[in-house]
Parts: C-alpha cells; structure tokens; sequence
C-alpha cells in the first residue's frame, strides 16, 4: 500500500470515528478543502415546505409559506447556523426577523438558540432566560449594528433586545424590554 493510499485510508478511519462520535452516519460528514469536517446542515431540521402547508405545524399564521424564507436563506449561506444552535423550535417570528435582518443588512451567522440549563449557566445566561424554552437567538451581523438595533426596535415581535459587548445580538419574543 503507497504512503498515499495509507493517508487516505487513515483520513476515512478518522472521519468515520469522528461521524460516529458526533451521533452522524459516516455518509453524512464531508471531508473540508482543508482537511476537516463538515457536519451535516442545521436546516435540515427544519419543516418542510409540505409541512409549511400544514396548520398543525404553523398553528393559525396567515400565509405560513412565508416562513421558508429562513430556510432559503439558511441553504444560500446568507444566514449560517452553529451545530449547536437548533432552529426548529424557534418560534417562526423570530426566524423571520433574522430573515429579514439577513435581507437587509447581509450575512448572519447564528450563534445560539436553546440551551440547556448547564449550557445556560455556563454561558452567563438569565435563571429565566428565554434561551431555556427555545425563545430568545444570539446572532452576529457583519456590519454595523446601529442601524440593525433600530431595525429591530421597529419590529413587535422582538420582546427583548440586547447587544453585547462582543458584537452578538439577543432578541427573544418576550415582554419589551432591554438590558
């Protein structure tokens, strides 16, 4: 067997340990251009466009196709989603409210969604905090953030609204109110 042969084999022994550690089928990661792992798209979780038809999925919201918008964007690149950040239980409102931010202003990259307790207490969060019921998105805009913080003070369905110090934004459809 060549040097070549042996790397390569090697390479597909550590992605299929990799895939099975991270819960993921070995067909499903990908090797990267520059050697690593890509694991599988967030948006897959998301609802189909059949199930956007479907009230049970979208509840009673007027025209629920809209919501693919989200998942447009998601599978374009314009939004990019962390591993560990979910969006599936995040209420359509609020997916839309990234969508539209990601229209206006450009590129968002997610960064979290639910969390658990743990994750919550580790990451400075709120004993209540919103993010614990799947209610509340951490999210970057790489632009200036002026102008997306008022964008978004116009729009009712950000309850809470935040900017940290490191760039990430938090809206949550909670009560009005920021921090």
């Amino acid at each position: 067997m060549s040097n070549k042969c042996r790397v390569r084999h090697a390479f597909k022994t550590t992605l299929a340990v990799s895939a099975l550690l991270l819960g993921f089928s070995t067909n499903v990661l990908k090797a990267g251009e520059e050697g690593g792992l890509i694991p599988p798209a967030q948006y897959a979780s998301l609802p189909s466009n059949d199930e956007m038809n479907d009230p049970k999925t979208t509840g009673s919201l007027p025209n629920a196709r809209t919501l693919s918008g989200f998942a447009s964007l998601v599978s374009q690149g314009t939004i990019t989603l962390r591993a560990s950040a979910p969006t599936h239980c995040v209420p359509g409102n609020l997916r839309e409210v990234v969508a539209s931010v990601a229209e206006k202003f450009g590129a968002v990259s997610v960064e979290s969604t639910h969390r658990s307790r743990s994750r919550n207490w580790s990451a400075g969060g709120a004993r209540q905090s919103l993010h614990l019921s799947c209610r509340a998105i951490d999210f970057r805009v790489r632009t200036r953030v002026r102008g997306v913080m008022a964008y978004l003070r116009s729009h009712p369905q950000v309850g809470g609204l935040k900017m940290y110090r490191n760039g990430i934004i938090h809206i949550d459809n909670g009560e009005r109110r920021s921090w």
